[in-house]
């Protein structure tokens, strides 16, 4: 009998001292996160700004290592490549974001955007939200005139189906669906999607015919990247969805599968404009890359494009992983 009373009081000591070591625990893991962590950044960022006051404070938590300037070598590679393949109709821009540096080529050459729009139209919704205009539970109705066979599935459900707005963003972006595309089209005014525009200083994104330019459209992705728009949480909201893209190939495909590629392309096989823009995660030094392709026609184009946009992206990833 006694040795079970001292075995209950040793498993009840047991469990009192784990109690307590967990309540501790629980207690200085909150402290931690409360106030200690916040504290030693503080004073890291307060030691910065003393020692270097008049430089941008986001150089505090990025190694110097991770401030590549130097870019001659990928661009000397890049302007071959474009040279070889396509002298006159390709617009390439590369920008690292950490420092700034970019490579620019015929950055002023203009293509049909095919499904590139689908982001613009994404931070005039995501707007709308973050005003309280609309929630992620919006609801839609998809009509008839709505669908669009030529990319995406949404076209294959029946009309008069409610749609959550959630939903439809996911298709438009992670899916490219052009169905969903339009319904939002239907239901966010001109004068909304123009703000989305002037507000980011972007007037010559689009040209009066419907064009763009590389260099033009990877400052809309930089203004998502920075979040000079929307707030965070909804510029991330849209970088999610696009790196879960179903679309593996042209710039996707020359980049590990493990990389991070929130991107948006954009293919129209009638006026032979390939298109590809993104946001490429390197650990700690995330580079933007968009490629135009105004195709010249012909058999085998299109698997012509995807080398070379394929060759592009493996050249820029392999010259800013190795330094």
């Amino acid at each position: 009998m006694t040795n079970k009373f001292s075995s209950l009081f040793s498993n009840r000591r047991f469990s009192l001292w784990l109690g307590v070591f967990c309540a501790v625990s629980v207690v200085f893991s909150f402290w931690l996160l409360m106030f200690r962590i916040p504290a030693i950044r503080r004073e890291a960022q307060q030691s910065f700004y003393h020692q270097y006051p008049l430089l941008d404070p986001a150089r505090n938590f990025v190694a110097q290592d991770d401030f590549i300037v130097n870019l001659q070598p990928l661009r000397e590679e890049l302007r071959d490549l474009v040279k070889w393949e396509y002298p006159r109709s390709v617009s390439l821009y590369f920008e690292f974001l950490n420092t700034g540096a970019n490579i620019a080529i015929n950055q002023d050459l203009n293509v049909w955007p095919a499904s590139l729009p689908k982001v613009p139209m994404a931070m005039a919704v995501l707007k709308k939200v973050e005003q309280g205009v609309w929630s992620m539970g919006q609801k839609f109705e998809l009509l008839e005139s709505d669908k669009d066979a030529n990319y995406g599935s949404l076209f294959n459900v029946p009309s008069g189906t409610i749609l959550s707005l959630e939903r439809l963003l996911s298709e438009m972006l992670s899916r490219s669906d052009n169905t969903a595309y339009k319904v939002f089209l239907r239901n966010v005014s001109t004068r909304e999607l123009d703000d989305v525009i002037l507000e980011l200083g972007l007037e010559d994104l689009f040209t009066e015919d419907g064009l763009v330019s590389s260099k033009e459209y990877s400052r809309l992705f930089r203004s998502i990247y920075t979040s000079s728009f929307l707030k965070r949480e909804y510029s991330t909201r849209i970088l999610e969805l696009l790196a879960k893209s179903d679309f593996k190939d042209f710039l996707a495909s020359g980049l590990p599968s493990e990389i991070i590629f929130p991107h948006k392309f954009g293919i129209d096989r009638t006026r032979d404009a390939y298109l590809d823009a993104g946001i490429v995660y390197v650990p700690d030094r995330p580079y933007l890359i968009t490629v135009a392709v105004q195709g010249e026609g012909g058999p085998g184009e299109e698997e012509k494009v995807r080398e070379f946009m394929k060759e592009v992206s493996r050249k820029a990833y392999e010259y800013i992983s190795a330094q």
